[in-house]
């Protein structure tokens, strides 16, 4: 993949000696919704033997007065993790302090509830994919299609099975249920088919629509509402995508500020990968989007990269299609433009590539909105449109 040396590089030889992944089995995970965000705590510890573990573990639970609920080592960090159950605990906020004050702890913090981004809209369907047009993406498929360039989409369950999207999922992980199940939920399938759904069928077509997706599941959602995540299920998704030679991270989420997710995200792009978040849907941009070196996705004044996002055709569970509006579609957009950029020119940083986006906003119709052409062939070539 194009970035496999460079991670190497970047996280080093030990976290390099370290192993890939770690199968469920090997420790002790939940089901991520679960977690209740006010009284589970989620620490760092840097890592040891498994007995070293098991040990420290117990010893924080007889310190602490706390159970602990998950462990899974975090190998982006060098570091693993203990998710600890503080429900009995009156005062959370001093047992933070107190943590914070052990030698033996790295980190500590709450564990944070995250939102998946999305307008939803009841007005009849409009003009098929105006989108492409207005991103002026189609005439650029002729230099590219985003081959060779792995997207990781984190969301919530992707219907792999879809007709635009069948053969389209290079993997599919899940990091919500402990024993997984397959599923087909609305975001995450909707993220997915802006981002790489197939050109070869009577569907829709994506805007990289060769590229490889790999569908992380940390969110999800119940009865059409538009789906959680935490930090749990988030940070193991990401540290999946770091240690799994993803080039492009789709985070279509937002939410408070989380100390261990920013760490993670920072490692992301030490480690060469795009990451393009969602800018959110009010005046100023949202967390993770308002990180430094984070391409923010929407129309939020500012850095912000506008693409479309308003009554969007995609994908939809079950064979289907809907249209779909909010941030969450103007980051797949942007996703997807950055990914047939890699795959024209794999030497882009992911600075040259902010930089290149921000550069190619046109006005369309008196909106700013980014111009795939240009952003792909630079400022002084002619684009076909």
């Amino acid at each position: 993949m194009i970035r496999f040396l460079a991670l190497f590089a970047t996280l080093g030889l030990i976290v390099g000696a370290l192993p890939r992944t770690a199968s469920a089995q090997d420790w002790r995970l939940a089901d991520a919704n679960t977690l209740a965000p006010a009284t589970f705590l989620i620490l760092t510890i840097p890592q040891d033997e498994p007995q070293a573990l098991a040990a420290l573990a117990d010893t924080l639970e007889a310190d602490f007065g706390v159970l602990l609920a998950a462990e899974w080592p975090l190998n982006a960090l060098a570091v693993h993790c203990f998710v600890f159950d503080a429900r009995n605990v009156s005062d959370v906020d001093g047992l933070i302090d107190a943590m914070e004050t052990d030698a033996r702890i790295r980190t500590v913090q709450r564990v944070r509830s995250f939102s998946l981004t999305e307008v939803f809209h009841t007005d009849p369907l409009l003009p098929l994919q105006w989108s492409l047009r207005s991103l002026h993406v189609l005439p650029i498929h002729a230099l590219s299609l985003g081959e060779g360039v792995r997207v990781g989409i984190v969301d919530s369950a992707i219907d792999g099975g879809h007709p635009d999207l069948a053969n389209r999922m290079a993997d599919l992980r899940d990091f919500v249920a402990v024993e997984p199940a397959p599923l087909a939920e609305a975001h995450g399938t909707a993220v997915a088919g802006v981002i790489g759904a197939a050109a070869t069928n009577e569907g829709i077509v994506g805007v990289a629509p060769s590229a490889e997706m790999v569908g992380l599941r940390a969110c999800w959602q119940q009865d059409g509402a538009p789906g959680v995540c935490n930090s749990f299920s988030l940070a193991r998704a990401i540290n999946f995508a770091i240690l799994n030679e993803v080039d492009v991270l789709n985070l279509s989420v937002g939410g408070p500020e989380d100390p261990l997710l920013t760490e993670l995200i920072e490692a992301a792009l030490d480690a060469g990968i795009v990451v393009v978040a969602a800018s959110g849907e009010g005046e100023e941009l949202v967390y993770p989007a308002a990180l430094d070196g984070v391409i923010a996705a929407g129309q939020v004044a500012g850095r912000s990269v506008p693409a479309p996002m308003i009554d969007v055709l995609t994908t939809a569970p079950g064979a289907a299609h809907r249209y779909v509006s909010g941030s969450s579609i103007a980051t797949a957009h942007v996703s997807g433009v950055v990914a047939l950029m890699l795959a024209k020119d794999p030497t882009l940083t992911p600075a040259a590539i902010s930089e290149r986006l921000q550069e190619a906003i046109r006005e369309v119709e008196a909106q700013p909105m980014l111009n795939a052409c240009t952003a792909i062939l630079g400022p002084n070539e002619a684009c076909a449109l």
